[in-house]
């Protein structure tokens, strides 16, 4: 609720306060600022925003009494005397100043509102309820002050707008029959709790409004504040950003290549993002009777972010691959791609990208490949003897440019491809390379395994993949000799 509490001190009319307010986060620094305060020190709002709340005091003031402020506010909920200012043309004022917390689900706040003596009298200064008064009809969210017992204790202009009753129809009822929520036992409880939740608001016209609520015992006080912000037009875009993360999902399920199975090369994927979206993509392709491009690509983090790029680089990868098919070349290829893509950015490593991209060749009984920062490939013969595929050079996109180097292995008989990437690592154990160690053992010991069974099986070495950390992605080929 962070958001519409900025927005409530920046809409509140200077007119109706006759002062200066402005909001602090836990920092000291100024968060927000209402009206009348830039115009009464001299300053545009966006000069005080960001900058510590001491710009608008006198040095040998804020010096002596701002830490002393902090500390009043944070023991008694707030703090009430005169400051001393400097206006940017450096005139010098004095105000009667009251300092109050506020406190949320998103942490604690200091609302700094003081009136230019020369503006009011000290006997016109408003009083604390008075100032509630102003917040609870100005703010955009309903800010309900309740008694111990839970019935309201007064109704301003903003719960009138969000709950659609009157005050006369409000005050006196339990907080929570105003709610459809269920339970109406929340209240009272322990004065240093404070609860926030989500519920539904039946308004008496039939209207139904999906709203936040943040309970905030009243310090030095027999009751609580509570504050209602309408969450229904965030629920929409909720709503309609899920259904547009579902039809990317499907899209980029859908651009993942179907496996090959033949008498020559079988193939099996085990494929899990960390999020709705992935970062890893892998693709299969033959590329005449003998050869077969197999390349696996990890964009740096996860979520939309490495979806976009991964999905992005999977439109290019059957042009590439077909047509340039040697590895040094394709992971060349693939570095001008990205440069050419983000030309301003190339120091930005959210574009970064491992990859490892082998071409399988039947006739010839060899694998050529490069690997470009990726968790080195393994290929385990028959007699269980392991080889990395270790060699090529650094993730694409790096600011570091050397060439690829290109690594080819020669086999005779069956034998087994295990490409991953580095997601699963941390899944299988704590300890990084004791991940590889167990990865390593299981491809050699399941080796004769079929691709679906063998995958099945390294998966059980760790706990199950529920919710991973990070992306992941497995690919099994087996060549038949």
């Amino acid at each position: 609720m962070v958001k519409a509490k900025v927005q409530a001190i920046d809409q509140l009319d200077a007119e109706q306060l006759g002062s200066g307010m402005v909001m602090t986060d836990h920092q000291l620094l100024i968060v927000a600022v209402s009206e009348l305060t830039p115009r009464w020190l001299g300053f545009a709002k966006h000069e005080l925003v960001g900058q510590p709340v001491d710009v608008l005091f006198s040095a040998e003031w804020s010096a002596a009494l701002l830490d002393g402020i902090a500390e009043a506010v944070k023991k008694d909920g707030c703090w009430q005397g005169e400051a001393r200012h400097v206006a940017k043309s450096g005139k010098a004022y004095t105000s009667w100043m009251n300092v109050y917390r506020l406190s949320g689900s998103e942490g604690e706040w200091l609302v700094w509102h003081f009136v230019e003596q020369t503006a009011m009298p000290p006997a016109d200064r408003p009083t604390p309820s008075e100032w509630l008064g102003v917040i609870c009809d100005s703010a955009p969210f309903a800010v309900v002050p309740v008694a111990a017992d839970g019935t309201v204790q007064d109704w301003g202009l903003s719960a009138e707008r969000l709950f659609g009753r009157r005050k006369e129809e409000a005050v006196g009822r339990l907080i929570w029959s105003l709610f459809r929520c269920g339970s109406q036992t929340w209240l009272p409880f322990s004065p240093q709790e404070q609860r926030c939740g989500e519920g539904m608001v039946q308004r008496p016209d039939g209207t139904s409004v999906n709203v936040a609520y943040t309970v905030i015992p009243v310090l030095q006080g027999d009751g609580y504040i509570v504050l209602v912000e309408d969450e229904t037009k965030q629920k929409q875009k909720e709503a309609e950003r899920r259904r547009q993360i579902e039809l990317a999902k499907k899209i980029q399920h859908n651009l993942l290549t179907p496996l090959i199975q033949n008498e020559a090369v079988t193939m099996d994927a085990v494929y899990i993002p960390s999020d709705d979206l992935s970062g890893d993509i892998y693709a299969c392709y033959q590329i005449d009777l003998y050869r077969y491009g197999v390349i696996v690509i990890d964009v740096m983090g996860h979520g939309i972010s490495s979806a976009l790029v991964s999905m992005l680089l999977r439109s290019l990868l059957r042009g590439l691959i077909v047509r340039v098919i040697d590895p040094v070349s394709v992971a060349s290829e693939l570095e001008k791609h990205v440069q050419t893509l983000f030309p301003d950015e190339a120091n930005d490593i959210r574009h970064l990208f491992s990859m490892i991209y082998l071409v399988i060749d039947t006739k010839e009984r060899k694998i050529e490949y490069t690997n470009a920062g990726h968790p080195a490939g393994l290929l385990v013969f028959d007699d269980g003897s392991v080889h990395e595929l270790d060699k090529g050079g650094l993730a694409i996109g790096s600011p570091f440019s050397l060439p690829f180097e290109k690594g080819v292995i020669h086999y005779d008989k069956r034998a087994r491809l295990l490409l991953y990437t580095d997601g699963i690592l941390e899944e299988i154990d704590p300890s990084i390379l004791q991940s590889i160690e167990k990865i390593r053992l299981c491809t050699q010991m399941c080796r004769h395994l079929p691709d679906k069974r063998f995958l099945e099986r390294l998966i059980s070495q760790g706990p199950p993949l529920v919710s991973p950390s990070d992306d992941i992605c497995l690919l099994s080929i087996t060549v038949h000799g």
